[in-house]
């Protein structure tokens, strides 16, 4: 008799355990809140000498590639 009742008094706790932490678990999470990015703050952003906005890429080297061509057409007077 007393195994039966420890047994089922493990079994009840193993049961509960789960339940229990999972409730104590949940947090509210709070989404973050994304700042507004001005132009000065994008890194990916290319500008010409007069602040004009030239494109925007990721890869540094398609940056140096629109400057360049930003440059180019500057000159050529297009």
């Amino acid at each position: 008799m007393k195994i039966l009742v420890l047994a089922t008094a493990l079994i009840a706790s193993v049961a509960v355990a789960p339940v229990e932490a999972a409730s104590k678990k949940k947090h509210k999470r709070v989404a973050a809140v994304q700042q507004p990015t001005t132009m000065a703050q994008d890194p990916y952003m290319v500008r010409d000498g007069d602040g004009e906005i030239l494109g925007r890429d990721p890869d540094p080297f398609i940056r140096l590639m629109i400057r360049k061509e930003g440059r180019i057409r500057d000159q050529s007077g297009r």
